[in-house]
């Protein structure tokens, strides 16, 4: 009998944390937009060596630096 008790507070706290979790996530407005005069204009096209796929970046805010994509850095094509 406590067991099941004990399960069913784990399960309640494991939906209570998920729940918090995602409507926390829903709630948190997205970063603000960077200043257009900031944005330096660039052409520079990258390749995903794990999976091929190509990006084009043509605006940066500061230094260029590579693109992640499947959990690697981009290579300048």
């Amino acid at each position: 009998m406590i067991w099941q008790i004990l399960v069913g507070v784990a399960i309640f706290v494991v939906v209570f944390a998920s729940a918090h979790w995602v409507i926390r996530a829903l709630a948190t407005p997205p970063p603000p937009e960077p200043n257009p005069e900031d944005l330096e204009q660039v052409d520079i096209a990258y390749w995903c060596s794990v999976c091929g796929m190509q990006l084009t970046v043509t605006a940066v805010p500061g230094e260029t630096k590579a693109p992640r994509h499947c959990m690697e850095e981009m290579d300048p094509v």
